[in-house]
């Protein structure tokens, strides 16, 4: 009986050695390139009611009519979904810092950052989280990228859908604008 305890114990310190190894920070981040002004691809993402749109984690937290936006002051928006809080942080010329906040009050970042490259914007964004030494927290970290990456992506494709697809109907208005002087020559 001794022995069965003593294996348990060192087994049980073995498996919180090894996860001790796994870094307490990890990060999930997706890229994406938009064919749009990167101001109004920023004013997109930094304005928290159009999120319902096209951010799949925020439509998978939706249940009807459950997610609430308050709009108290123009940099401190947030939304209430059912399982998630997120808050605006901060907002610069090259980035959006946001704070999302599970029903569990497990905290975590999310950064957009944008840089102009030859006319697109390429949008980056990053989840950031802290972990605790406890091994089925890292356990389950392992997994972040596989749950939360596809969604990411599909988000960012649907970003780059609206955006591009706004930026279309704006040059097709302008391309459909009838000219004043012609009716002038068939006379």
């Amino acid at each position: 009986m001794k022995l069965i305890i003593a294996s348990v114990i060192i087994l049980f310190g073995v498996v919180v050695f090894l996860f001790a190894l796994f870094p307490s920070d990890m990060s999930v981040s997706r890229f994406i390139r938009i064919n749009a002004p990167k101001d109004s691809v920023l004013k997109e993402v930094s304005d928290l009611r159009t999120w319902k749109k096209w951010n799949e984690l925020i439509q998978s937290q939706v249940q009807g009519d459950s997610v609430k936006i308050n709009h108290t002051q123009a940099d401190s928006n947030r939304i209430d979904a059912v399982n998630l809080k997120i808050y605006l942080i901060r907002k610069t010329a090259d980035s959006v810092i946001t704070e999302w906040e599970g029903s569990s009050g497990k905290s975590f970042l999310g950064k957009y950052i944008f840089t102009e490259s030859g006319g697109q914007v390429v949008v980056e964004w990053t989840l950031e989280f802290h972990l605790h030494w406890y091994p089925w927290e890292k356990l389950a970290s392992m997994f972040y990228d596989k749950e939360l990456g596809p969604e990411m992506e599909l988000s960012l494709t649907k970003l780059q859908n609206i955006m591009q697809g706004s930026r279309e109907k704006l040059s097709k208005l302008s391309l459909t604008v009838p000219d004043p002087n012609a009716g002038e020559h068939s006379r």
